[in-house]
Protein backbone atom coordinates (compact mmCIF):
# COMPACT_ATOMS: atom_id res chain seq x y z
CA UNK A 1 0.00 0.00 0.00
CA UNK A 2 1.49 3.26 -1.19
CA UNK A 3 0.13 6.99 0.08
CA UNK A 4 -2.45 7.12 2.51
CA UNK A 5 -4.74 9.97 3.59
CA UNK A 6 -6.83 10.31 6.40
CA UNK A 7 -9.58 13.49 6.02
CA UNK A 8 -10.86 14.76 9.23
CA UNK A 9 -14.16 16.37 8.93
CA UNK A 10 -14.57 19.80 10.93
CA UNK A 11 -16.78 22.44 11.62
CA UNK A 12 -16.69 24.62 14.96
CA UNK A 13 -15.23 21.48 17.10
CA UNK A 14 -11.70 22.70 18.28
CA UNK A 15 -11.60 20.54 21.18
CA UNK A 16 -13.08 17.50 19.87
CA UNK A 17 -10.66 18.15 16.93
CA UNK A 18 -7.17 18.38 18.92
CA UNK A 19 -8.39 14.84 20.68
CA UNK A 20 -9.25 13.24 17.37
CA UNK A 21 -5.27 14.95 16.38
CA UNK A 22 -3.68 13.58 19.34
CA UNK A 23 -5.10 10.29 19.28
CA UNK A 24 -3.95 10.22 15.40
CA UNK A 25 -0.26 11.58 16.39
CA UNK A 26 0.10 8.09 18.67
CA UNK A 27 -1.15 5.47 16.12
CA UNK A 28 1.83 3.09 16.07
CA UNK A 29 2.33 0.28 13.43
CA UNK A 30 1.44 2.99 10.75
CA UNK A 31 2.82 6.16 12.57
CA UNK A 32 1.64 9.51 11.29
CA UNK A 33 3.94 11.67 8.33
CA UNK A 34 5.32 7.88 7.79
CA UNK A 35 2.76 5.96 6.23
CA UNK A 36 -0.74 8.56 6.14
CA UNK A 37 -0.81 11.74 5.87
CA UNK A 38 -4.17 13.87 7.45
CA UNK A 39 -6.19 16.64 5.57
CA UNK A 40 -8.99 18.61 7.89
CA UNK A 41 -11.53 19.84 6.30
CA UNK A 42 -13.38 22.50 7.30
CA UNK A 43 -17.06 23.94 6.67
CA UNK A 44 -15.62 27.44 7.38
CA UNK A 45 -14.97 26.90 11.18
CA UNK A 46 -15.79 30.16 13.35
CA UNK A 47 -13.74 28.89 16.61
CA UNK A 48 -10.41 28.09 17.27
CA UNK A 49 -9.87 25.18 15.12
CA UNK A 50 -7.19 26.71 12.49
CA UNK A 51 -5.32 27.54 15.67
CA UNK A 52 -5.33 23.50 17.18
CA UNK A 53 -4.57 22.52 13.41
CA UNK A 54 -1.49 24.93 13.41
CA UNK A 55 0.00 23.36 16.97
CA UNK A 56 -0.03 20.15 15.23
CA UNK A 57 1.14 20.92 11.88
CA UNK A 58 4.19 22.15 13.93
CA UNK A 59 5.15 19.21 15.05
CA UNK A 60 3.87 16.89 11.84
CA UNK A 61 4.24 19.02 8.80
CA UNK A 62 1.81 16.22 7.21
CA UNK A 63 -1.33 17.06 8.75
CA UNK A 64 -2.93 20.69 6.27
CA UNK A 65 -6.08 22.23 7.10
CA UNK A 66 -8.14 23.45 4.11
CA UNK A 67 -11.09 25.22 3.85
CA UNK A 68 -14.08 23.55 1.63
CA UNK A 69 -14.35 25.07 -1.59
CA UNK A 70 -18.37 24.25 -2.09
CA UNK A 71 -20.26 24.51 1.24
CA UNK A 72 -23.41 22.56 1.20
CA UNK A 73 -22.92 19.53 3.56
CA UNK A 74 -20.81 16.58 4.11
CA UNK A 75 -21.30 15.11 0.18
CA UNK A 76 -19.76 18.04 -1.49
CA UNK A 77 -17.00 17.74 0.66
CA UNK A 78 -16.12 14.63 0.06
CA UNK A 79 -15.81 15.19 -3.09
CA UNK A 80 -13.31 17.53 -2.92
CA UNK A 81 -11.08 15.31 -0.89
CA UNK A 82 -11.43 12.49 -3.03
CA UNK A 83 -10.40 14.76 -5.83
CA UNK A 84 -7.51 16.24 -3.39
CA UNK A 85 -6.51 12.84 -2.78
CA UNK A 86 -6.63 11.67 -6.48
CA UNK A 87 -4.76 14.50 -7.58
CA UNK A 88 -2.05 14.58 -4.95
CA UNK A 89 -0.88 10.60 -5.78
CA UNK A 90 -2.96 9.01 -2.38
CA UNK A 91 -3.84 5.53 -3.49
CA UNK A 92 -6.25 4.55 -0.07
CA UNK A 93 -8.75 7.39 1.36
CA UNK A 94 -9.69 6.78 5.28
CA UNK A 95 -12.35 9.06 6.33
CA UNK A 96 -12.92 10.38 9.89
CA UNK A 97 -14.60 12.91 11.70
CA UNK A 98 -13.60 15.70 14.23
CA UNK A 99 -15.59 13.90 17.15
CA UNK A 100 -13.47 10.77 16.37
CA UNK A 101 -10.89 9.45 18.74
CA UNK A 102 -8.83 6.54 17.52
CA UNK A 103 -7.06 3.37 18.73
CA UNK A 104 -3.45 3.10 18.70
CA UNK A 105 -3.33 1.03 15.87
CA UNK A 106 -6.93 1.68 13.87
CA UNK A 107 -4.80 3.08 10.76
CA UNK A 108 -2.67 -0.29 10.76
CA UNK A 109 -5.81 -2.62 11.00
CA UNK A 110 -7.39 -0.71 7.90
CA UNK A 111 -4.20 -0.29 5.77
CA UNK A 112 -3.16 -4.38 6.44
CA UNK A 113 -7.16 -5.04 5.19
CA UNK A 114 -6.22 -3.02 2.04
CA UNK A 115 -3.07 -4.51 1.28
CA UNK A 116 -4.61 -8.16 1.89
CA UNK A 117 -7.31 -7.07 -1.20
CA UNK A 118 -10.43 -5.33 0.19
CA UNK A 119 -11.91 -2.30 -1.19
CA UNK A 120 -13.50 -0.78 1.31
CA UNK A 121 -12.70 -1.43 4.79
CA UNK A 122 -14.77 -0.71 8.10
CA UNK A 123 -13.38 -0.92 12.10
CA UNK A 124 -15.97 -1.04 15.06
CA UNK A 125 -17.35 2.23 15.93
CA UNK A 126 -17.93 2.56 19.88
CA UNK A 127 -20.33 5.13 20.95
CA UNK A 128 -19.46 7.45 23.99
CA UNK A 129 -22.61 7.43 26.92
CA UNK A 130 -22.80 11.14 26.91
CA UNK A 131 -26.67 10.96 27.14
CA UNK A 132 -29.78 8.60 27.15
CA UNK A 133 -29.58 9.66 23.34
CA UNK A 134 -26.45 7.89 23.01
CA UNK A 135 -27.52 4.54 24.60
CA UNK A 136 -31.15 4.72 22.71
CA UNK A 137 -29.07 5.17 19.04
CA UNK A 138 -25.56 3.87 19.78
CA UNK A 139 -26.81 1.23 17.03
CA UNK A 140 -26.60 3.69 14.46
CA UNK A 141 -23.04 3.87 14.47
CA UNK A 142 -22.67 0.54 14.81
CA UNK A 143 -25.37 -1.43 12.39
CA UNK A 144 -21.96 -2.85 10.48
CA UNK A 145 -21.11 -4.35 13.59
CA UNK A 146 -24.03 -6.00 14.74
CA UNK A 147 -25.59 -7.62 11.24
CA UNK A 148 -22.79 -8.79 9.35
CA UNK A 149 -24.50 -9.12 6.24
CA UNK A 150 -24.46 -5.00 6.68
CA UNK A 151 -20.60 -4.92 6.70
CA UNK A 152 -20.10 -6.75 3.18
CA UNK A 153 -22.46 -4.37 1.39
CA UNK A 154 -21.70 -0.59 3.57
CA UNK A 155 -19.55 0.90 5.51
CA UNK A 156 -19.82 4.33 7.52
CA UNK A 157 -18.86 7.29 6.68
CA UNK A 158 -17.22 8.54 9.02
CA UNK A 159 -15.59 5.49 9.85
CA UNK A 160 -14.06 3.84 6.24
CA UNK A 161 -10.95 3.28 4.48
CA UNK A 162 -11.44 3.13 0.66
CA UNK A 163 -8.93 3.08 -2.53
CA UNK A 164 -8.57 5.63 -4.33
CA UNK A 165 -8.95 3.31 -7.58
CA UNK A 166 -12.69 2.84 -6.25
CA UNK A 167 -13.63 7.04 -7.27
CA UNK A 168 -12.21 6.14 -10.84
CA UNK A 169 -15.43 3.91 -10.98
CA UNK A 170 -18.19 6.01 -8.90
CA UNK A 171 -18.05 8.94 -6.25
CA UNK A 172 -20.10 10.19 -3.32
CA UNK A 173 -23.42 12.22 -4.44
CA UNK A 174 -22.65 15.76 -3.16
CA UNK A 175 -25.48 15.68 -1.03
CA UNK A 176 -26.20 17.71 2.80
CA UNK A 177 -26.20 14.26 4.46
CA UNK A 178 -26.76 10.28 3.55
CA UNK A 179 -23.68 10.43 0.78
CA UNK A 180 -21.95 7.46 2.16
CA UNK A 181 -24.91 4.75 2.11
CA UNK A 182 -25.66 5.95 -1.55
CA UNK A 183 -21.69 5.29 -1.82
CA UNK A 184 -21.36 1.95 -0.71
CA UNK A 185 -24.75 1.17 -3.49
CA UNK A 186 -22.90 2.93 -5.93
CA UNK A 187 -19.64 0.13 -4.93
CA UNK A 188 -21.16 -2.82 -5.00
CA UNK A 189 -23.05 -2.55 -7.82
CA UNK A 190 -19.24 -2.23 -9.26
CA UNK A 191 -18.46 -5.23 -7.40
CA UNK A 192 -16.23 -3.80 -4.96
CA UNK A 193 -15.12 -5.69 -2.05
CA UNK A 194 -16.19 -4.75 1.44
CA UNK A 195 -14.81 -6.08 4.82
CA UNK A 196 -14.36 -5.45 8.57
CA UNK A 197 -11.83 -4.97 10.72
CA UNK A 198 -13.17 -5.69 14.54
CA UNK A 199 -9.61 -4.44 16.00
CA UNK A 200 -10.10 -1.38 14.31
CA UNK A 201 -11.87 0.91 17.41
CA UNK A 202 -12.41 4.06 16.87
CA UNK A 203 -14.53 6.43 19.62
CA UNK A 204 -17.46 8.38 17.98
CA UNK A 205 -20.36 10.82 19.25
CA UNK A 206 -24.18 10.42 19.22
CA UNK A 207 -26.65 14.10 19.91
CA UNK A 208 -26.94 14.91 23.85
CA UNK A 209 -30.68 16.31 23.42
CA UNK A 210 -33.56 15.97 22.34
CA UNK A 211 -33.52 19.08 19.63
CA UNK A 212 -29.71 18.10 18.37
CA UNK A 213 -31.40 14.47 17.74
CA UNK A 214 -34.38 16.33 15.87
CA UNK A 215 -31.78 18.52 13.94
CA UNK A 216 -29.33 15.60 13.15
CA UNK A 217 -32.35 13.60 11.61
CA UNK A 218 -33.93 16.43 9.91
CA UNK A 219 -30.33 16.60 8.00
CA UNK A 220 -29.94 13.26 7.11
CA UNK A 221 -33.29 12.85 5.78
CA UNK A 222 -33.20 15.97 3.16
CA UNK A 223 -29.47 14.70 2.31
CA UNK A 224 -31.31 11.02 1.87
CA UNK A 225 -34.23 12.68 -0.39
CA UNK A 226 -31.26 14.36 -2.02
CA UNK A 227 -29.59 11.28 -2.80
CA UNK A 228 -32.10 9.41 -4.03
CA UNK A 229 -33.11 12.31 -6.87
CA UNK A 230 -29.01 13.00 -7.53
CA UNK A 231 -29.28 9.00 -7.98
CA UNK A 232 -31.79 8.78 -10.17
CA UNK A 233 -34.09 6.67 -7.67
CA UNK A 234 -37.63 7.36 -7.10
CA UNK A 235 -37.22 7.04 -3.46
CA UNK A 236 -34.84 6.21 -0.66
CA UNK A 237 -33.77 2.69 -0.76
CA UNK A 238 -34.11 2.10 3.24
CA UNK A 239 -37.52 4.59 3.30
CA UNK A 240 -40.35 1.33 2.82
CA UNK A 241 -38.76 -0.51 5.59
CA UNK A 242 -38.61 2.00 8.03
CA UNK A 243 -41.21 3.35 7.27
CA UNK A 244 -43.37 0.24 7.81
CA UNK A 245 -41.53 0.30 11.36
CA UNK A 246 -43.03 3.26 12.15
CA UNK A 247 -46.59 2.08 11.37
CA UNK A 248 -45.98 -1.54 12.76
CA UNK A 249 -47.44 -0.82 16.25
CA UNK A 250 -50.94 0.38 14.62
CA UNK A 251 -50.17 -2.76 12.19
CA UNK A 252 -49.67 -4.93 15.38
CA UNK A 253 -53.32 -3.18 16.85
CA UNK A 254 -55.10 -3.95 13.81
CA UNK A 255 -54.18 -7.86 13.91
CA UNK A 256 -55.19 -7.80 17.27
CA UNK A 257 -58.27 -6.42 16.34
CA UNK A 258 -58.62 -8.82 13.81
CA UNK A 259 -57.98 -11.57 15.90
CA UNK A 260 -60.53 -10.67 18.65
CA UNK A 261 -63.37 -9.60 16.12
CA UNK A 262 -63.07 -12.30 13.54
CA UNK A 263 -64.66 -15.67 14.04
CA UNK A 264 -63.55 -17.54 11.99
CA UNK A 265 -60.57 -20.47 10.74
CA UNK A 266 -58.40 -17.33 9.09
CA UNK A 267 -58.26 -15.64 12.39
CA UNK A 268 -55.52 -17.61 12.92
CA UNK A 269 -53.55 -16.03 9.88
CA UNK A 270 -53.06 -12.20 12.09
CA UNK A 271 -52.27 -13.96 15.31
CA UNK A 272 -49.32 -15.28 13.83
CA UNK A 273 -48.43 -12.34 11.61
CA UNK A 274 -48.33 -10.41 15.29
CA UNK A 275 -46.30 -13.24 17.29
CA UNK A 276 -44.44 -13.21 14.13
CA UNK A 277 -43.68 -9.30 15.02
CA UNK A 278 -43.20 -9.42 18.22
CA UNK A 279 -40.56 -12.32 17.70
CA UNK A 280 -39.27 -9.80 15.83
CA UNK A 281 -38.69 -7.29 18.22
CA UNK A 282 -37.75 -9.37 20.63
CA UNK A 283 -34.67 -10.82 18.41
CA UNK A 284 -33.50 -7.15 17.89
CA UNK A 285 -33.95 -5.80 21.31
CA UNK A 286 -31.53 -9.10 22.25
CA UNK A 287 -29.15 -8.39 19.12
CA UNK A 288 -28.64 -5.19 19.84
CA UNK A 289 -28.26 -5.98 23.66
CA UNK A 290 -25.84 -8.12 22.83
CA UNK A 291 -24.11 -5.71 20.41
CA UNK A 292 -23.88 -2.96 22.98
CA UNK A 293 -21.21 -4.81 25.19
CA UNK A 294 -18.36 -3.93 22.53
CA UNK A 295 -20.25 -1.23 20.18
CA UNK A 296 -20.84 1.13 23.43
CA UNK A 297 -18.64 2.75 26.43
CA UNK A 298 -20.30 2.00 29.35
CA UNK A 299 -23.00 -1.04 28.60
CA UNK A 300 -25.90 -1.69 30.98
CA UNK A 301 -28.62 -4.88 30.88
CA UNK A 302 -31.65 -2.59 29.50
CA UNK A 303 -29.77 -2.03 26.76
CA UNK A 304 -31.33 -3.79 24.04
CA UNK A 305 -34.96 -2.24 25.48
CA UNK A 306 -33.87 1.28 25.01
CA UNK A 307 -32.06 0.67 21.80
CA UNK A 308 -34.78 -0.72 20.07
CA UNK A 309 -37.23 2.53 21.57
CA UNK A 310 -34.61 4.32 19.68
CA UNK A 311 -35.05 2.29 16.58
CA UNK A 312 -38.52 3.06 16.59
CA UNK A 313 -37.95 6.90 17.46
CA UNK A 314 -35.42 6.83 14.43
CA UNK A 315 -38.35 4.86 12.42
CA UNK A 316 -40.44 7.52 13.06
CA UNK A 317 -38.06 10.56 11.94
CA UNK A 318 -37.25 8.87 8.70
CA UNK A 319 -41.44 8.64 8.13
CA UNK A 320 -41.83 12.14 9.01
CA UNK A 321 -39.09 13.83 7.60
CA UNK A 322 -38.97 11.59 4.52
CA UNK A 323 -42.22 12.45 3.38
CA UNK A 324 -41.88 15.91 4.64
CA UNK A 325 -38.70 16.23 2.44
CA UNK A 326 -39.77 14.31 -1.12
CA UNK A 327 -43.08 16.97 -0.90
CA UNK A 328 -40.71 19.59 -0.95
CA UNK A 329 -37.36 18.26 -3.26
CA UNK A 330 -39.24 16.55 -6.03
CA UNK A 331 -40.93 19.12 -7.85
CA UNK A 332 -37.20 20.34 -7.79
CA UNK A 333 -35.66 17.37 -9.00
CA UNK A 334 -34.12 19.39 -12.25
CA UNK A 335 -32.78 21.91 -9.30
CA UNK A 336 -30.96 19.85 -7.43
CA UNK A 337 -29.96 17.69 -10.29
CA UNK A 338 -28.25 20.93 -11.62
CA UNK A 339 -26.29 21.68 -8.57
CA UNK A 340 -25.15 18.02 -8.12
CA UNK A 341 -23.69 18.12 -11.33
CA UNK A 342 -22.31 21.54 -11.20
CA UNK A 343 -20.12 20.12 -8.06
CA UNK A 344 -19.12 17.05 -9.48
CA UNK A 345 -18.21 18.83 -12.48
CA UNK A 346 -16.00 21.08 -10.68
CA UNK A 347 -13.96 18.25 -9.16
CA UNK A 348 -14.01 16.64 -12.38
CA UNK A 349 -16.80 13.82 -11.77
CA UNK A 350 -19.45 12.44 -14.10
CA UNK A 351 -22.72 12.72 -12.60
CA UNK A 352 -22.90 9.13 -14.20
CA UNK A 353 -20.48 8.31 -11.05
CA UNK A 354 -23.58 8.90 -8.75
CA UNK A 355 -26.24 7.05 -10.74
CA UNK A 356 -28.03 4.40 -9.72
CA UNK A 357 -30.81 1.67 -11.21
CA UNK A 358 -33.25 0.37 -8.69
CA UNK A 359 -33.94 -2.77 -10.61
CA UNK A 360 -29.82 -3.23 -10.83
CA UNK A 361 -29.87 -2.73 -6.99
CA UNK A 362 -32.87 -4.91 -5.81
CA UNK A 363 -31.12 -7.94 -8.51
CA UNK A 364 -27.98 -7.37 -6.47
CA UNK A 365 -29.77 -8.04 -2.89
CA UNK A 366 -32.38 -10.62 -4.17
CA UNK A 367 -28.96 -12.42 -5.31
Amino acid sequence: MGRVLLVVMNKDNAEGLRRCLDSLSRQVGCRICECFDVLILDGGSRDGSARVVEEFSSRYPCVKFKVQDVRGGVGPARVEAVRYAMDNGYEAIIWGDSENEYSGTYVYNLVEALRDGCDIVSGRSVVRNVSIWSRMLYWYHSFHVIFSFIRRTHAPGNNEATRTGVFNLVTYPPVFRGDDFYFSLLALMKGRRFCYRDDAVVKVSMPKTLKEVTSWQRARMRGVVEGALVAGLKLPVDFPLWSLFALSPAIAALLIFLARVLAHPLVTIPVLLLVSYLALLLFLAVKVGIASRKCFESPTVIDGLLALAGMYIHAVYTLVYGVKFMIELSPRKNEVLLKAREVLRKFDFPLGAVRLRLGDVMRKFIR
